[in-house]
């Protein structure tokens, strides 16, 4: 640990200065009571003081030492006034060490919990990262895919849709990429977002790219729109996304409706499709979109749920605080 190391690294010859102190007091009591210092008494001021060097191994020994050495000094009847140095050292310096453990032991779990920290913010990100890239890459190629198929089905009889739905592919991939560019970008701290980050101002864009691949969505806003954070924007817009792509992919419903409403102190967001559900293809395994949506409201203090209608249609809503 790099505090206990620079401690180790610390001079050790303080008692012998305590000792020297102890003697320069000693002499000038003498002189002032015109009493000898005794070769006895000088031994005894300064064994106290070097005592005190085993303080780092052993403090209760080195303060016990210390200690009895100064009674003793005491008893042979030799004045007081020298050995205050060293007793004050004997009694402080235990509680000096225990302080500088204590701060020690905070330091280490100091460092401790920030590397913790750090982790989960690490781990936060990447499930960040990883689910910007899940709906963005989802969206794009359920358009891409929505639109190939109906070029495909209409090849032979209708070759005039080729355009469109080759322009529509062109423009998902498109947009597609400079979303997921965007994502990517925002790896490298210094590197501005490629595109602007999305928000509800930007679902007219999200229900013309459903409309281009065949999903008619109906869309009723209730209340006027009130400025919100850009981590709520960016879920809503998302939540959105994913309900809009879900009913493309696994809904044979080619309509849907998408409801916004602002209230004092929520908004509120749902997207419902009549259904059937379309038949899952053999060997499919659920995915992890409806699970997204939910952390995707809770990361922002909201809640989201989705689950079918009882009708036969599915709705997915999604509640985020003001």
């Amino acid at each position: 640990m790099e505090e206990p190391e620079r401690w180790r690294r610390r001079p050790r010859g303080w008692p012998i200065g305590l000792a020297l102190l102890q003697v320069f007091i000693a002499l000038a009591v003498s002189g002032v009571r015109q009493v000898p210092v005794t070769g006895v008494q000088l031994g005894l001021l300064v064994a106290g003081p070097l005592a005190l060097l085993l303080l780092r191994r052993w403090p209760v020994v080195a303060s016990s030492a210390t200690g009895l050495i100064n009674l003793a000094y005491l008893v042979l009847g030799f004045p007081f006034p020298p050995i205050i140095p060293s007793t004050f050292a004997a009694i402080a310096s235990p509680f000096a060490r225990a302080r500088r453990e204590a701060h020690r032991r905070y330091q280490v779990e100091e460092r401790r919990r920030r590397r913790e920290q750090e982790k989960r913010e690490a781990a936060d990100e990447r499930v960040r990262i990883a689910r910007e890239l899940h709906d963005v890459l989802a969206h794009s190629l359920s358009l891409i895919n929505v639109r190939a198929s109906v070029a495909l089905e209409v090849m032979d009889v209708q070759p005039q849709e080729i355009r469109p739905a080759l322009q529509a592919i062109k423009e998902a991939s498109r947009d597609g990429l400079a979303e997921v560019r965007s994502v990517l970008a925002s790896l490298h701290s210094t590197e501005a977002p490629r595109s602007p980050t999305p928000d509800l101002s930007r679902l007219d864009d999200l229900i013309q790219q459903a409309e281009a691949a065949g999903l008619k969505v109906e869309a009723e806003t209730l209340g006027r729109r009130p400025s919100l954070p850009a981590t709520v924007e960016l879920s809503a817009y998302r939540i959105i996304q994913e309900a809009l792509t879900n009913v493309m992919r696994h809904s044979s419903a080619r309509t849907a409706t998408l409801v916004i409403q602002y209230a004092d102190r929520a908004v509120t967001v749902g997207v419902a499709d009549p259904g059937p559900a379309s038949p899952k293809p053999e060997g499919h395994e659920g995915g992890h979109g409806l699970i997204g949506i939910q952390e995707r409201a809770a990361s922002v203090g909201g809640v989201a749920t989705a689950r079918p209608d009882g009708r036969g249609g599915f709705e997915v809503m999604a509640v985020f605080p003001r």
